[in-house]
């Protein structure tokens, strides 16, 4: 009797996309979560960067985009505002009933910036009313609200997710055919660990796959403690360093390392193994690319299509520093392109029979994915 095989899966954002989850960064921004409108000038720089193509935008973007935001900042151990010395001086002393002091009515340039900026708001005239609005924020430091700004981000996604949190139901995605082929592998015996980086639920039929663990690695939106921020080899102000992922105080990753070390078999859907992960990765695939230790393992890639296939192998040839040949060679790694499942529907349906999935129905399941 052949002995049980390890088999790790590591899941991004791409998975619950195929799932049909509306988990896109455009999805959130232009949702009623999104606080795209709080006065902080990490804001202002996300709201001005994407504009136009916020559909191209992934997550890994964002994060990247934390990055350089800090890059901008000239000092940042003073941060750089919004609001100038005329609009903080104006907000110091503005009072929702300044019209009937008068005092700002030759100041109503000043008063429309701030609206602008988010800082305050009217109903209606604006000489016969005006109302505060994060006043008080808007008088603290730009790195106080920068701070309070990537927790609003947090907040924000989390009650976005659970508000699209629901039961996903056989789907014809292969996402979903992924999970199934793995549950009926579990039950043949095999040894499963989920690796997430989503802050969603790994479910099947909106439930808990039984006797497969889900590790989550930046926390999930159940909990309400996720994770964002940018990677941890870098070194920025301590006026800043909230934005790298490992000084958040909810940052306890499980040990991913080790499984990956120990498994016989490893599959990827949706992730880019992007620069901001790369801590996670980086070990592994360099000693899979470790001619004078070579150590096969199955590996197998559930990416969208020839630009993130691309993107991938770059991703690879990075970690492992230039010897992408080398771990194609020891490993022959399989790329599964899911909107190119025309072309590679061969290797779909190979990989379905491998981990226990029916011929006959892998058939099935092929002539409907390509539908």
């Amino acid at each position: 009797m052949a002995e049980p095989r390890k088999i790790v899966l590591i899941l991004g954002n791409g998975f619950d996309l195929d799932l049909g989850l509306q988990t896109s960064y455009k999805a959130f921004w232009e949702s009623e979560f999104c606080p795209k409108d709080y006065p902080a000038p990490l804001i202002h720089h996300l709201n001005q960067k994407w504009p136009d193509n916020l559909e191209a935008v992934k997550w890994y973007d964002l994060e990247n985009e934390l990055l350089n935001y800090y890059k901008s900042i000239p000092d940042p151990t003073k941060g750089q505002d919004i609001i100038t010395d005329e609009e903080r001086a104006l907000l110091e002393k503005f009072t929702s009933y300044g019209q009937a002091c008068g005092w700002y009515n030759d100041q109503l340039e000043l008063v429309q910036s701030l609206i602008n900026k988010g800082v305050l708001y009217y109903n209606g005239n604006i000489l016969r009313h005006v109302d505060e609005h994060l006043k008080e924020d808007g008088l603290k430091s730009p790195i106080w609200r920068d701070k309070k700004a990537l927790g609003l981000i947090k907040e924000g996604l989390c009650n976005y997710l659970k508000s699209i949190d629901k039961p996903i139901p056989d789907s014809v995605s292969s996402a979903f055919h992924l999970l199934l082929a793995l549950k009926k592998t579990a039950e043949a015996g095999d040894f499963i660990d989920i690796f997430t980086f989503n802050y969603t639920r790994v479910q099947f039929r909106g439930h808990s796959i039984d006797g497969i663990p889900v590790h989550y690695m930046h926390g999930n939106c159940v909990d309400g403690k996720i994770i964002i921020g940018t990677r941890d080899d870098l070194k920025m102000a301590k006026e800043y360093d909230f934005l790298l992922k490992a000084m958040n105080d909810s940052f306890t990753p499980p040990d991913i390392v080790t499984p990956l070390k120990e498994a016989d078999e490893v599959i990827i859907f949706g992730h880019s193994l992007g620069e901001n992960d790369r801590q996670y990765f980086a070990p592994f695939f360099l000693r899979q690319a470790d001619y004078d230790n070579p150590e096969r393992k199955d590996l197998t890639i559930f990416t969208r299509d020839d630009n993130s296939k691309i993107e991938i192998k770059r991703a690879l040839q990075k970690m492992t520093d230039g010897k992408l040949s080398a771990l194609w060679s020891i490993n022959q790694p399989t790329i599964i392109r899911t909107d190119n499942l025309k072309e590679d529907q061969q290797l779909m349906y190979d990989f379905l029979v491998a981990h226990n999935i029916d011929k006959h129905y892998a058939s099935e399941v092929i002539g409907k994915l390509l539908q």
